[in-house]
């Protein structure tokens, strides 16, 4: 017999309306940036590859998988970075399954110790569902099971739909001396993303597979974090560096309303030690301040990146987080599983360096500088 479970998926989406959606969001957010905000697109030099696999609460009826691949590319003569985006998800026993391509472009206005990031992002989205793998309350007989007809009229199988963001991102240095030799820098970065941009400012896309015109609920997303070498160590110097990060999300209908919008807020701090090994703990909560009522889980996280000598060389990074929910679901639902993994081709030559020996010069001081570690 088929589970009864899909009975609730069924009356959420005969409910379109009446239900607020959520977008997919990744614990280790600092890992997957233009997945974050579109304004990060082409933020390192040369070629970077990025995987996100995510699976939440397997144990309840196969639960969430969530999968997002990203190529993005700098361009310093023209200040510009341009992406491309594949996500796929996968829920319930239906299965629900959405599928999104997008196209990134992020633009760069550098100053002298600062730089502004502006972003957007289009996306084309389809959503499939098997009708004939749900069982409605129809259909059940209380001693026999599943054994009636359904009355139901099945709606569309899929669903395809277009869809905007659009990000800003602020990066500074703030300079420190430490004593009259030596000096440091904490480079910090405060962004603000929006997605669903129609539905922000109008009617969004209609994601109802019975056509009841439920839009998709525009999401906005704040965001910051620093990173923080800690120099004043005797013989450590940059051995040891701190980065506390935060990011809080509000989507519905009325976004700018948290309290009639799904909120999460995330807080936390990582640690690298000798720029390649990673450690940290994140909270997540519908609201910034603890407590029994709101806590939803604590993640905890683990990361290598490789660090080769020169700055055209290579590199990677691999980190891996668990989710423990501390309320709601509960160890049962089998917690929360991210894995991410970041490829920088360094030595590969942009447009605008092969356009070199046409005459067409790279200007000074335009290039999207970034430190080694997350932004």
């Amino acid at each position: 017999m088929k589970i009864p479970a899909a009975i609730i998926l069924t009356v959420l989406f005969l409910k379109g309306s009446a239900v607020l959606a959520q977008d997919p969001v990744l614990s280790q957010f600092f890992a997957n940036r233009s997945y974050l905000n579109p304004a990060f697109t082409g933020l390192e030099d040369g070629l970077q590859l990025s995987a996100t696999a995510r699976n939440q609460w397997f144990a309840a009826d196969r639960g969430y998988s969530f999968v997002t691949t990203t190529a993005e590319w700098q361009e310093p003569l023209w200040n510009s970075g341009f992406g491309v985006a594949i996500s796929h998800a996968q829920e319930g026993l239906a299965p629900l399954e959405s599928s999104s391509a997008g196209l990134l472009y992020s633009y760069v206005i550098p100053g002298a110790r600062s730089n502004w990031h502006f972003g957007l992002k289009y996306s084309l989205n389809q959503k499939r569902l098997d009708w004939s793998k749900l069982t409605f309350s129809d259909q059940l007989d209380p001693v026999f099971g599943n054994i009636y007809a359904s009355a139901v009229a099945p709606g569309r199988e899929s669903i395809l739909f277009h869809d905007f963001a659009f990000g800003v991102v602020r990066r500074w240095d703030s300079l420190t001396r430490s004593n009259r030799k030596n000096k440091y820098s904490w480079r910090s970065h405060i962004g603000l993303a929006v997605h669903h941009l129609a539905s922000l400012f109008g009617d969004g896309p209609d994601e109802s597979f019975l056509k009841t015109g439920s839009e998709v609920p525009a999401r906005i997303t704040l965001h910051g974090g620093t990173i923080i070498p800690l120099e004043f160590l005797q013989g450590v110097g940059r051995r040891i560096t701190l980065s506390p990060n935060f990011r809080f999300e509000t989507q519905g209908p009325n976004p700018l309303n948290p309290g009639k919008s799904l909120t999460l807020f995330s807080g936390g701090l990582y640690v690298i030690f000798l720029n390649q090994f990673t450690v940290g703990t994140m909270y997540h909560s519908r609201a910034p301040l603890a407590g029994a009522k709101h806590t939803n889980a604590m993640s905890i996280s683990a990361g290598f990146s490789s660090q080769p000598q020169g700055k055209k060389k290579d590199n990677f990074y691999l980190g891996l987080s668990v989710d423990v929910n501390t309320s709601g679901l509960g160890i049962r639902s089998n917690n929360i599983y991210e894995l991410n993994l970041r490829y920088a081709f360094r030595g590969m030559k942009t447009f605008g360096e092969r356009g070199q020996g046409s005459g067409r010069k790279r200007p000074r001081g335009k290039s999207l500088d970034c430190p080694h570690f997350a932004y």
